[in-house]
């Protein structure tokens, strides 16, 4: 194999870490609950990037197995930073599973996807204050789009990782509908269970991410299926909308500040590094969280002719156009897609052989 130096520099621009001071110790591997007689985690994920063996890394699903519980890092004599290594081969992988390049472009000039979402919303809000329209009439056709344009992006990147990581190896097609299989991706997509593999298992990490991710699950349901006519309807508080919107808009707050709140204390490995496109990812969905419950809440006190409302409702669509357009397709939270889906994958090849 011909060694590729320009990998690993490359690479470093999708996160911190020092892969080239590792020499091989093997500590990371012997505390990583993820490493088993036949899988040497992170070791091999190391070895790889340090060959410069690109085809290898992105057919390679281990990268999204790992939850980033940080004691491969704390463990490690050279900080070299393994966790976060892993944390940036997932950044290089989404770059390559998108066809459009816009994803790398993003990651490595976070700068410009800061700026367009600004603009976007900004641009949006304008448009939305000075429409004479019936407001609520367009927003449930911008929500209509909505599904249709994430749905296309999904399509692209899963095409993507299978053919990678399955269809390139094999040679064609190969799909598993053993029910185990099937089952146990939704436990790891709805759950998350791998952080609780971890034999320090950092149990408000998992329950931050859990509520995100409950949350703007639902966020997005109420949105995409128009669930919501905040101009139309008046809403009690024991209406089943509101008791959605109420849950939703804890778990993303209060999901969101711990997100944040480690960030900035940088108490654990996890949370020593952050990228720019991570602290997007919160801050957006602190701010679609704050605005539905905002506008939520003046509703059930003035009523859906109210001004106020009309205002809060009009921020609150403009900042969901930026998030779907900018931020949902490109980075960070497409891993709500790929972690499950890899251990679908895992199972598949088992299934199939495909070693």
């Amino acid at each position: 194999m011909k060694v590729n130096t320009k990998f690993i520099k490359e690479v470093k621009k999708y996160g911190a870490f020092d892969i080239s001071a590792c020499f091989n110790c093997g500590n990371c591997t012997a505390v990583c609950p993820l490493s088993a007689e036949d899988v040497s985690f992170p070791r091999k994920m190391i070895r790889y990037a340090q060959v410069g063996a690109e085809k290898e890394i992105e057919a390679s699903l281990e990268p999204w197995m790992c939850y980033y519980c940080g004691e491969c890092s704390d463990t490690c004599p050279r900080q070299a930073y393994p966790g976060e290594f892993m944390m940036s081969l997932r950044r290089y992988l989404i770059s390559k599973y998108d066809v459009t390049g816009i994803s790398a472009f993003f990651y490595k000039f976070p700068w410009v996807q800061n700026l367009l979402t600004i603009a976007i919303f900004a641009v949006s809000l304008i448009f939305f204050l000075s429409y004479t329209g019936d407001f609520q009439e367009l927003a449930e056709k911008i929500e209509m789009a909505f599904p249709a344009y994430v749905t296309l992006a999904i399509i692209a990147y899963v095409f993507m990782f299978y053919k990678k990581t399955i269809m390139d190896k094999a040679g064609k097609m190969l799909i598993s509908f053993d029910f185990k299989n099937i089952w146990e991706t939704l436990i790891h997509g709805l759950t998350q269970k791998n952080f609780s593999s971890c034999s320090d298992t950092d149990w408000t990490r998992w329950i931050a991410h859990l509520l995100v991710m409950s949350g703007y699950t639902l966020t997005l349901i109420i949105s995409n299926l128009h669930l919501l006519e905040p101009l139309r309807i008046h809403y009690g508080l024991f209406d089943i909308s509101t008791l959605l919107v109420f849950y939703a808009t804890f778990a993303i707050l209060a999901g969101g500040f711990v997100m944040m709140f480690r960030r900035v204390v940088k108490q654990v490995q996890s949370s020593s590094f952050s990228h720019s496109t991570d602290w997007l990812f919160v801050v957006m969905l602190f701010l679609i969280g704050l605005s539905t419950f905002a506008t939520h809440t003046a509703n059930m006190a003035l009523g859906p002719d109210s001004d106020t409302v009309s205002i809060l409702y009009k921020f609150n669509i403009a900042v969901e156009m930026a998030w779907i357009v900018i931020v949902v397709p490109f980075t960070k939270w497409i891993h709500i897609f790929f972690r499950p889906m890899a251990i679908y994958l895992r199972n598949l090849k088992k299934e199939k052989q495909l070693v």
